[in-house]
């Protein structure tokens, strides 16, 4: 930096103590000197402040405004699209906005991937790990889009992807639940991946993701099978093993005369409640 106020501006911003402060200083200094060399770093710094303060909307808001200085900032659009996806699961309707960003960050996301190199300072474990973690974030977005757009396979294909890498992606899992058994015919392998999310849920202590899959998925066991026998030990299994079985479905025989699969109305994307703590950040903005 060649002009001494704005150096100065920048190291005192970094030297508050107060994550809170630091990034409101960091953003300040972002804004007062957009041309500076170090804008990027100052975004990206504020971002990890809002992280380490537990401020969603200014994680999301600052990772957005990372985005209009680097538009190919990877990690920043892997945050945009997680924490708004979980946001998304909060509401009782779609939200075109939020769906708007879940979908344009998600497809900008998996074209970056594919040309994405390991940041200097980080180790071929690390680049993995956070790769692997992206890749999850991204296709699960992917398939949200898909889903608030009608498109069943482009959304079956990518959260398929995401719960192949994460087992655990309690969204994705669900929402594939909702894919298979909302179908006609019905898929019973959507029985598993409803069985998973509860476990998942429950794991997670999530309460009201939990009651809402258990009802939900408790109603379409015993409308397709005839009776509530045998559920109990899928969602037994469901705890521990990772993946479908092979040859799932076929073991559930459907009644020969199915009750109403009728449920009540889900919401066009079909995300399950999340809780009211803002979730920990999907991945670090730092090598």
């Amino acid at each position: 930096m060649k002009n001494h106020a704005e150096y100065e501006a920048y190291t005192s911003a970094v030297k508050i103590a107060d994550p809170s402060a630091r990034a409101t200083a960091l953003e300040a200094f972002a804004q007062k000197y957009p041309q500076s060399v170090a804008v990027a770093q100052a975004l990206t710094e504020a971002l990890a402040a809002w992280q380490e303060a537990g401020n969603r909307d200014q994680v999301v808001d600052t990772a957005k405004r990372l985005l209009v200085v680097e538009p190919t900032n990877i990690r920043a659009m892997a945050i945009v699209v997680a924490l708004d996806r979980a946001k998304a699961a909060q509401l009782d309707h779609v939200d075109a906005g939020l769906m708007n960003e879940i979908c344009q960050f998600s497809a900008s996301g998996l074209n970056e991937l594919s040309i994405w190199r390991m940041p200097a300072g980080m180790t071929a474990a690390q680049f993995a790990a956070m790769r692997n973690g992206m890749t999850v974030i991204f296709n699960g977005g992917a398939g949200t889009c898909a889903l608030s757009q009608n498109d069943v396979a482009k959304a079956r294909e990518t959260l398929s992807a995401a719960v192949a890498l994460d087992s655990t992606d309690l969204q994705s899992l669900w929402q594939l639940s909702i894919i298979d058994l909302e179908s006609s015919p019905v898929d019973a392998n959507g029985f598993w991946y409803c069985a998973r999310a509860i476990a998942i849920a429950r794991r997670g202590q999530n309460q009201p993701a939990a009651e809402t899959a258990t009802g939900y998925c408790n109603r379409k066991y015993t409308a397709y099978h005839g009776s509530p026998d045998g559920w109990d030990p899928i969602l037994v299994a469901a705890q521990s093993q990772d993946t479908l079985p092979a040859g799932f479905a076929k073991l559930i025989t459907p009644s020969e005369n199915p009750k109403s699969m009728t449920t009540p109305t889900e919401p066009a994307i079909n995300l399950l409640p999340q809780p009211a703590a803002p979730p920990a950040t999907p991945t670090s903005p730092q090598p």
